[in-house]
Formats: structure tokens, C-alpha cells, sequence
């Protein structure tokens, strides 16, 4: 075996490994119980009784059919947005690119907790609704959107709508203008040019976004959690079930929720290589000059009336928090509820005070960042590497987490490593461990796209002016997909941060973390109302924070590189 054979060998070993322990094992463990008996006999019981409920069947109908309406209405409100930003000039288009990255890196019980404070009973719409009813004598009824279908399409289409912008955007940057300007030259209006030829060029990045989105929607678990009510999706009811300790039902569920998983995984992989990477993820700037053009009268009106849409489902949720944290009972501001919360000892439910949770979640942030960076940066080279019998199974592997439920993977790690030579339920590093299992994929595709675009002779230049191979990766490679390696850091801490459904599995009450406390307070009710959306403002800070600090250290590790 040559000696490069051996390195490529050794790059995939420490990934594969990892993943085998903590991803793979843990979910054929679960699937295991979903085809087996108590006897350890292969039965078919457990699978026959999940398609022949009507419940059940109730379940996988709702969560594909939300998981499509929602993938399908989040690319169509993304599609004008990226091409807007992507052709055309005006005041506030980096702000709007940075600004749309917002519900992405936000955990989504903060989001939430803003559609409680939005369309709860006593929410904003229906105390609006309430005023104009006593002043006005109006006989408008209430808005009764909570808990219902549509408020999960919502919440979807706001959630995953920075996803789609993204990756439509980053498509419409590198098309080739020049076929749009040789099919005016030839008399093709714009309408038609823009169908004939710019739309056919977007069809896999259309398709990838979609699959990705979809995805996303089908493994969602707190946002449903919260204002789903009795909307059950697949990963609401393995929680219920595994909860209730109905392993072998609820393994049955997670079998079948992972072949569609996996169905939608493929096609985005598939969607994205069509591309040739350029469909990927990013929480880069994103807003390229590459065709585009000052706007007009019209164009700025569009713009306008996007951007304001934009602000509105952005900005909206989180005004409310904010508002609702400040708010008095005699209608005044005040600063009580966040001083209930830091002053809190001990919660009478979670025994742990809101300040532990919060530790918790940075340190848990902080050392999923340690182990996921690296195991992403691994993963992201290993994916560029020549052809070879089997590299495409591969590569789906070490992506994998990317469509993994969380309940499963939680409560597989617990029932795996409960016993035996190795035990690690109940321990701290088992929630690392977890959080970063599914941080890394994510990171790992940054990563990829930024080495994409190094050029493939940058390394060999540097090689024959004597540069050793280590020295020349570290001179010509690295500060060049650095901004791809800082954009992994941002998804590991912001997805540990966010983190809900593993955590909830494999977390002792000594190790809760911010979402975990968060999903308490809100099942308190009523009263934990000022606390609850005090709590939800520290974590929206907290997010915030890191992620600016994370972006100013790119910039000033630019500048450094730069002077030097």
C-alpha cells in the first residue's frame, strides 16, 4: 500500500471510529429492537403493528405531508429573496444576508416561546384583536392558530427559510450570466430568458434546498413539542414512546422515520453534487457582485416590500420575547423577571438553578466545538479525495448524523452505554458526546465548500519552493478555508446550545442545559410566564454573543493575515 493510500487510510480511521461508537451503534441498537423480541428472536411483530395502527399511520401521513407543505412554501418565499439579493445593488443587502442567518443559529424553543407570545390566548394578535373589539366594537374572533397544523408550517418556513436563502443564493451568484445575456441578444424577453434559461440552471440547487429543508422538518422536535399541541410528528412520538419505555414500538417508528430520513438525504447529496458543491450551507457574507446590477424604480420597490417581510418574520418572534421579558403586570417595564431568574437557587422541578443551566450550556457549547471542528475539518477532506470502489457509501456514512433522529440517538446512547466496560449514561461527557455527533456534519460541509474553491496547484507551488507538506498546508490551504473552519465553530456551539431532544434523553438533572430548562419553565404554564421569556432573551443573547464573537475573530484573523 503506497504511502498516500495509508494517509488516506488514517484520515478516514479517527471519523469512522467515532462515528461507529457514538452514532452507528447506538441506532442499529435501536433498529435492533424494532425487528427483535424480547428473546432476542427477528420478528417482523413490532413493524406490522406500527402500519397497521391507525395512530400510528396518522403520524408518518402528517409528518411527510407538514415536512413537504413546509419545505415547499419555505423555497418559494426564499427563491425571489435570493434573487434579489444575488442580482441586484442597494443600501442593506449585507445586512439582510446577515440578518437572515438569525433563526438558523437560534435554538428553536426560543423561537417558540415568540409563537407562544404571538398566538398564544393571551398573545399579542388577540390582545390586539381584544382592543379593537372594546374600542371599536368589532366583532373579530379570536385568532385560535395555536396548537394547529399551521402553526407548525410557520414555525418551519421561519426556521429553515435562512437555509434555503442560502443555498439559492449562493447558486444564483455563480451562474453563468453569460447565457442569460446571449438569450436577450437574440430577442428573448426577460420573463422568458429567466424561464427558459436561468430557472433550468437552478433546478438542483431548487431540489437540494427542498430535500434539505424537508429533512430538517421531519426530525423536528421543539417547536412541536411546544405549540403542536396533539399534532404528533414521528420524532414527538418516539419521545413519547421511549418515555413510556415502549422500546420496541417506538424502534419500529424510528425504522421507518429513518428510511424516509434517509431518502431526502440522499437526494440533497445527490442535488448538491449535481452541483458541483455549489449548492452547500454557509453563514458567510453570501452576497457576491458577480451579475449584478444597480436596481430600479420597480426593483427597489420589491426589494422593499421583501425586506420589510423579511424584518417582520425575522425580528417579529423576538420583539415579542423581549417585550413580554420587560413587561409589568400593571403594564409598566421592569426588570424583575430577569432577576428572578439569575437570583433563582434551586428550581422546584429540575432541582438546578437557572445559572447552572446556563454554565452547563457553554461549557457543553465550548467542548462540542473542541470535538466537532476537528472530526468536521477530517470529514470535509476526506470527501475531496480521488474516486475509489465504495467512497460513496462512505461519504454517506460519515454524513449520516445529518438525518439521524435525536431521540433514537439519545436513548440509544443511553441503552448502549448503561453497562458494561463502558459506561458513560449519566455522565457529563456523554452530552458532548452527543451534541457532537450531530453538530459535525453540518460544520463538515462548510468546511468542504470553503476547500472547493482553493485552487488545486496552490499547494504544489508552495511544495516546489521547498515548503515541506505540513508547512505548505498550513501557509497556502488553511488561512484560506479558515472562514469555512469558524463557520463550523458557529453551527457546533450554536446547534449544542440548541440542542433539545438528545439532551433530554442523556442528561442527568446536574447536567440540564439552557433548552432542557427552557422546555420546563414552559410546561409550567402560566406562571412561569415573565421567567420563562427572561430565560428565553438570556439564551437568545448568549447565542448572539458567540456567534458576533466568533465572526470578529474571522475578521481580525483576516486583517492579521492581510498585514503579514
Amino acid at each position: 500500500m503506497s504511502a498516500k493510500a495509508l494517509r488516506t487510510a488514517g484520515l478516514y480511521l479517527l471519523p469512522m471510529v467515532f462515528l461507529s461508537l457514538f452514532c452507528l451503534y447506538p441506532l442499529l441498537l435501536m433498529a435492533g429492537y424494532g425487528v427483535t423480541d424480547d428473546s432476542g428472536r427477528l420478528t417482523l411483530k413490532y413493524l406490522s403493528e406500527v402500519l397497521h395502527d391507525r395512530i400510528f399511520r396518522d403520524v408518518i401521513t402528517f409528518t411527510i405531508v407538514q415536512a413537504f407543505v413546509s419545505a415547499l412554501v419555505t423555497v418559494l418565499l426564499a427563491f425571489p429573496g435570493a434573487y434579489l439579493l444575488a442580482r441586484y445593488r442597494f443600501p442593506g443587502r449585507s445586512v439582510i444576508m446577515a440578518a437572515s442567518t438569525v433563526p438558523f443559529v437560534l435554538p428553536s424553543l426560543v423561537l417558540a416561546v415568540g409563537f407562544l407570545g404571538i398566538f398564544g390566548a393571551q398573545g399579542l394578535l388577540n390582545g390586539l384583536i381584544a382592543d379593537a373589539n372594546s374600542y371599536l366594537g368589532t366583532g373579530i374572533p379570536e385568532i385560535g392558530m395555536l396548537y394547529t397544523k399551521r402553526i407548525i408550517v410557520l414555525a418551519h418556513v421561519f426556521f429553515n427559510f435562512p437555509i434555503a436563502l442560502r443555498i439559492l443564493n449562493s447558486r444564483f451568484e455563480n451562474l453563468d450570466v453569460s447565457l442569460e445575456n446571449a438569450a436577450r441578444s437574440m430577442g428573448s424577453g426577460r420573463i422568458r430568458t429567466f424561464l427558459q434559461v436561468t430557472l433550468p440552471q437552478m433546478r438542483y440547487s431548487l431540489i437540494s434546498s427542498f430535500s434539505l429543508v424537508f429533512t430538517f422538518c421531519m426530525l423536528s422536535l421543539g417547536v412541536i413539542l411546544v405549540i403542536g399541541g396533539l399534532n404528533h410528528t414521528l420524532e414527538v412520538e418516539l419521545f413519547s414512546l421511549f418515555n413510556d419505555l415502549k422500546v420496541h414500538q417506538g424502534s419500529a417508528l424510528f425504522i421507518i422515520e429513518s428510511l424516509l430520513v434517509m431518502l431526502a438525504t440522499g437526494v440533497y447529496l445527490w442535488s448538491s453534487s449535481r452541483e458541483g458543491g455549489r449548492s452547500e450551507i454557509s453563514l458567510g457574507e453570501g452576497v457576491g457582485r458577480k451579475g449584478s446590477r444597480r436596481s430600479g424604480a420597480l426593483q427597489m420597490i420589491l426589494i422593499s416590500l421583501y425586506i420589510a417581510m423579511v424584518v417582520l418574520v425575522i425580528f417579529g418572534p423576538l420583539i415579542v420575547i423581549v417585550q413580554e421579558s420587560l413587561a409589568s403586570g400593571d403594564g409598566g417595564i421592569t426588570l424583575a423577571w430577569y432577576g428572578e431568574v439569575i437570583s433563582r437557587q434551586v428550581d422546584p422541578v429540575l432541582s438546578i438553578s437557572p445559572l447552572r443551566a446556563i454554565i452547563n450550556s457553554l461549557l457543553f457549547g465550548s467542548l462540542t466545538m473542541l470535538v466537532s471542528v476537528p472530526l468536521a475539518w477530517m470529514t470535509a477532506h476526506l470527501m475531496l479525495r480521488s474516486r475509489f470502489f465504495g467512497k460513496g457509501l462512505l461519504d454517506l456514512m460519515l454524513l449520516f448524523p445529518l438525518g439521524a433522529s435525536s431521540i433514537a440517538l439519545g436513548y440509544g446512547l443511553v441503552k448502549a452505554y448503561s453497562s458494561g466496560p463502558v459506561e458513560l449514561a449519566g455522565n457529563w461527557y456523554l452530552v458532548v458526546l452527543v451534541h457532537s455527533v450531530i453538530a459535525y456534519p453540518l460544520g463538515a460541509r462548510a468546511i468542504h465548500s470553503a476547500l472547493k474553491a482553493v485552487p488545486e496547484n496552490l499547494v504544489k507551488a508552495a511544495r516546489s519552493m521547498g515548503a515541506s507538506p505540513i508547512e505548505a498546508y498550513f501557509r497556502t490551504v488553511l488561512p484560506l478555508i479558515l472562514p469555512g473552519i469558524l463557520i463550523a465553530a458557529v453551527f457546533s456551539f450554536a446547534i449544542s446550545l440548541g440542542e433539545l431532544g438528545a439532551t433530554l434523553m442523556v442528561s442527568r438533572e446536574a447536567y440540564v442545559t439552557m433548552p432542557v430548562f427552557l422546555y420546563r419553565m414552559i410546561e409550567g404554564g402560566g406562571r412561569e410566564i415573565g421567567p420563562m421569556n427572561a430565560f428565553a432573551v438570556i439564551l437568545m443573547l448568549i447565542t448572539f454573543l458567540s456567534f458576533l464573537g466568533i465572526e470578529l475573530g474571522k475578521k481580525a484573523f483576516m486583517r492579521w493575515g492581510m498585514e503579514r
